[in-house]
């Protein structure tokens, strides 16, 4: 299961028994003859960890003040009212809901008290992969529950409009020997299709999952789920006025990586978005890609003439590089080394940061990789709190992220990795990729 084995041996048996043997899907037949073998994946209830973690943020059940002032839908657990995604402007975290309350953008982009002032700046958040959260109740947020803080609030003490654009009921969506292949589709088209291990046509198209744990086509989109990040992106921002320096910032955790470059190439092909709505900075934190080559009968042929998800997204990249758009790239865990494609193709234009969160013990491999996984995101909104460094930092003006996106060097966290804190975290350059 494991691609590389620059790993302390200790370590190996662990991670070898929480990913398991290579096989078909746990309840399904054995493969026919010519199906892909199998690939590696991540450890075996990765996903569960995650929602875990965004469980401890709270699930909005018990809601304060903030909560009441909420014009439109707040970001509550799911009902059974079908399908819900949207673009959610976030106040500060309260009790009941320590990552924040979400309060959707109003269709027609106007204010929102306390949630949304169309004369400040924007930075949205977009999750990934999130099997088993509709179920769990809850929606992924910004509490880091690491250094138990609400990493979003100081943005918006300082002025910001801080967003995080629900996708959750389509992104929860089974995985293929722990590789979200289905969800990752979703992303690109609304309809995908693959083979079972019977050589059965299953089509996933853009099905979402219940309260109740069942797939529900009623009502599906029939557009791909980049496509409604940007026609909710675009709505949500009809009435933007801000015109600072800061302009609009979009950040992607794991899948939502793909999602905010599938977005903001959107935006800036519709000729009809003004140049100040485009975003000016991309973050890609700590973002997954399926392995190179689809396992199980899963294919990408729908992303040609894109060989594979990491080639589409470094395609992207490098023209929005030439469109003048800072790509920042942070690594926080070893998730694509275990079952992914590392992008090295991308990694030769957009020098990444590496960040080891060495305070994350977990005796739970599965568990371990996720929270190391989660760091990504929330270190970076954190960050912003301190002087910039010389790596990828949330405090870089947008000419000092291009700087470091075209220095052609990896930089490597070296000292801080014991605390939680980007404040006292240093860093080395080395060799890129």
């Amino acid at each position: 299961m494991i691609r590389r084995f620059a790993i302390l041996p200790f370590l190996l048996p662990a991670l070898l028994a929480a990913c398991g043997s290579p096989s078909a899907p746990t309840g399904s037949p054995s493969a026919p003859t010519g199906t892909p073998t199998a690939q590696p994946g991540l450890p075996e209830a990765f996903s569960a960890a995650l929602v875990a973690e965004a469980a401890k943020g709270g699930t909005a059940r018990t809601l304060r003040a903030q909560a009441a002032t909420c014009p439109t839908q707040l970001a509550l657990p799911y009902g059974q009212n079908g399908l819900d995604t949207g673009l959610y402007w976030y106040s500060k975290g309260e009790t009941g809901s320590l990552g924040g309350v979400g309060c959707k953008a109003r269709a027609d982009g106007a204010a929102m008290t306390g949630y949304y002032d169309p004369a400040r700046p924007v930075l949205v958040f977009v999750h990934g992969w999130q099997n088993g959260s509709t179920v769990a109740g809850v929606r992924d947020n910004f509490y880091f529950s690491e250094a138990s803080r609400n990493v979003a609030d100081a943005w918006i003490d300082a002025g910001w409009n801080v967003a995080l654009y629900q996708w959750t009921q389509l992104a929860d969506d089974e995985g293929t020997a722990g590789a979200p292949y289905h969800s990752q589709a979703k992303i690109w088209t609304p309809t995908y299709t693959y083979r079972d291990a019977l050589g059965r046509t299953q089509n996933i198209n853009m099905r979402y999952r219940t309260p109740g744990g069942t797939y529900s086509t009623t009502g599906m989109p029939t557009v791909s789920a980049g496509q409604l990040f940007y026609t909710a992106y675009k709505s949500a921002l009809s009435q933007w006025t801000y015109a600072g320096t800061e302009g609009v910032r979009v950040m992607g955790h794991s899948l939502g990586a793909q999602m905010a470059l599938a977005m903001t190439e959107k935006a800036y092909a519709d000729t009809g978005l003004s140049s100040a709505k485009k975003p000016k900075r991309v973050v890609l934190a700590d973002p997954y890609w399926t392995p190179a080559s689809a396992g199980y009968g899963n294919s990408y042929a729908f992303l040609s003439p894109d060989v594979n998800p990491a080639a589409r997204s470094a395609r992207i990249a490098q023209t929005l590089k030439g469109q003048g758009v800072a790509v920042e790239w942070i690594k926080s865990s070893r998730v694509n080394d275990l079952g992914g494609d590392n992008n090295t193709g991308m990694a030769k234009f957009v020098s990444r940061t590496e960040i080891f969160p060495e305070y994350v013990f977990d005796l739970n491999p599965a568990s371990g990789v996720a929270r190391k996984h989660g760091v990504a995101p929330r270190w970076y909104l954190w960050s912003r709190s301190f002087a910039a460094k010389t790596a990828v930092s949330a405090a870089n003006t947008l000419s000092g992220a291009t700087t470091v996106m075209n220095s052609g060097v990896r930089y490597d966290q070296n000292g801080g990795r014991s605390s939680t804190t980007p404040g006292d975290d240093t860093f080395v350059s080395a060799a890129n990729p």
